[in-house]
């Protein structure tokens, strides 16, 4: 038996170890509950992230046609565009037969060395086989990074096309957040798109979002289409076209149903509405037309040599330049509306076609482009936001009769907008009309333009469809106000339409000079014809009859 002493110092150990054990038991239970605190701290930070990427889509411009050059695969030599020593040897190659053409009305000789040259020259490495395959190893760059890892993108002098639209998404939203897709413009859309889906879901995967926003610009709106025809619209949170060739172009189609025109009062209106802005270049035009209408004889005899030019070397042009270079693309077949497409391919194909590739630019054509406005349709209705940029002013390309349909300078208005009515360059609406309300029939929303040149109640999209007087093809420059127009549309949260009191109105007329946009607004329309162009014409004539009073006060004076 232990004596008491002892007795109480066992009893005292035994209480601590009492103690220490409940001790250890309460801070295992306090490491565990910090272990699950720290696992739930962990997982909502995680999630935390997650929902901050969410909130910052990223951006997808999609490219148009020759937005980078093609090079040959094996020597990385550019093919297109063509270079100016392969243009200058093909020039000099041409000289013979023209002076043949000129001296001895040798059409034939000029036909077959000029066309062949050409061909040869310029655009045998970038044709295309009987199956629309590329004939050569052709690339084209690529850019699988966010843009903020291409400094050549960024930081190149160029403010205008595709390069001037990521320049200004990139600055406004972060280069790590806007990405670029680019493509071989000749070889089949539905490929392109196979592409583009790819590259979607390597930007969801880098950025750990489910979502993106494509801003695709004139031949991308074909690749973007395409991509929804093969793949819906899940992944995609907002398109915004920008002066998109979803709908063809009237130029192609005219060209590839061989319906060629050059005159000189096209030509001389089409250089003049691309130098707007310029009144040196603009005068000089203007004199010049001058003399022609002055000179009647001369200008008839240059429309009838063109005239007989296109009559003598049409058939040779074509059976030897133009069927089997761009008529032997798949890409070149996505811009032939479809108004020309059968007779096209009739013409085209007259000595036979390949079924494959028949059915290849068959397919796009007949689910992509006639299916346009339903593919877009369906995605809208399953939650993507969709809106169009157009454009109009212009004088369209020189060498078809639709050259005076309303354009971007290369893509007519009515195709870019997805169906707005225009009146053609140099004309107005008449004084009593009236929007013509095939899709929106509300009488209260005024979508006519007040220069009286757009109906937009005709768009597939007339709430969502923007029109900019005067800016010419995807020329969204970067740091102007029209830049700023589209990375509105591209980052805003909300829906939008042309009825936001505080965004922008759907006509707009841009300054090419100052980068400005100006509101059309007000109740007039103008129904002059060429008010612009005769404007010009009075002023120089206003110049020569002020430098002339000028000089004759200096003699007077001299005199006295």
């Amino acid at each position: 038996p232990l004596k008491k002493p002892e007795q109480k110092n066992l009893w005292q150990t035994m209480q601590n170890l009492r103690k220490n054990k409940k001790e250890r038991k309460h801070m295992k239970t306090f490491k565990k509950a910090l272990a699950i605190f720290l696992c739930l701290l962990t997982v909502f930070s995680l999630s935390s992230v997650a929902f901050a990427a969410e909130k910052t889509t990223p951006v997808v411009v999609v490219s148009g046609m020759a937005s980078f050059p093609l090079y040959d695969g094996e020597s990385g030599e550019q093919v297109y565009p063509p270079s100016t020593k392969g243009i200058m040897a093909v020039v000099g190659k041409s000289l013979l037969p023209f002076s043949k053409l000129l001296f001895a009305g040798d059409w034939d000789y000029f036909a077959e060395k000029t066309f062949k040259a050409v061909f040869d020259g310029l655009f045998e490495a970038i044709s295309c086989d009987k199956n629309g395959n590329s004939i050569h190893n052709i690339k084209s760059p690529s850019f699988p990074l966010s843009v903020n890892n291409y400094p050549e993108i960024l930081n190149h002098e160029n403010e205008e096309d595709e390069q001037g639209v990521v320049k200004g998404l990139a600055s406004a939203l972060g280069g790590e957040n806007v990405y670029f897709y680019n493509y071989d413009w000749r070889l089949d859309p539905l490929e392109s798109a196979e592409g583009l889906h790819d590259y979607i879901e390597n930007v969801k995967r880098e950025k750990g979002v489910q979502k993106v926003t494509l801003v695709p610009c004139s031949m991308g709106g074909v690749v973007a289409n395409s991509y929804l025809y093969k793949y819906g619209n899940e992944s995609v949170k907002k398109i915004v076209y920008c002066l998109v060739a979803s709908k063809g172009l009237d130029l192609v189609g005219e060209l590839f149903s061989k319906k060629l025109e050059i005159k000189t009062d096209t030509l001389l209106e089409r250089l003049f509405s691309f130098e707007r802005g310029e009144i040196f270049t603009q005068t000089l035009i203007s004199v010049l037309e001058t003399g022609l209408e002055i000179t009647p004889s001369v200008k008839a005899a240059v429309d009838k040599f063109v005239a007989a030019f296109l009559e003598k070397t049409n058939d040779k042009a074509y059976d030897e330049l133009l069927s089997i270079s761009f008529a032997s693309m798949p890409g070149m077949w996505s811009f032939c509306p479809d108004e020309y497409y059968e007779t096209a391919k009739k013409e085209m194909f007259k000595n036979g076609a390949e079924k494959t590739f028949v059915d290849r630019i068959d397919e796009y054509h007949y689910n992509v482009q006639k299916g346009a406005e339903k593919l877009i349709t369906k995605a809208k209705e399953s939650g993507t936001e969709i809106y169009v940029t157009a454009s109009y002013g212009y004088v369209g390309f020189p060498v078809t009769e639709k050259a005076f349909e309303q354009s971007d300078c290369l893509i007519e208005t009515k195709n870019e907008s997805f169906g707005a009515t225009c009146a053609d360059y140099g004309e107005s609406f008449s004084a009593d009309y009236k929007a013509l309300g095939t899709v929106c029939k509300d009488e209260t929303h005024t979508h006519v333009s007040t220069d009286g040149i757009v109906d937009a109640s005709t768009c597939l999209l007339p709430e969502q469809t923007w029109f900019i007087k005067y800016m010419k093809h995807v020329g969204f420059k970067n740091n102007t106000e029209a830049s700023e127009l589209l990375v509105w549309l591209v980052s805003s949260e909300t829906p939008l339409s042309v009825n936001d009191e505080n965004g922008y109105p759907q006509f707009t007329e841009f300054n090419n000079t100052t980068g400005k946009l100006k509101s059309l607004t007000g109740s007039e329309i103008k129904h002059s014809v060429l008010d612009e162009r005769f404007s010009v014409k009075a002023r120089f004539f206003e110049f020569l009859h002020n430098l002339y009073s000028l000089i004759m006060n200096l003699v007077d004076k001299i005199k006295k």
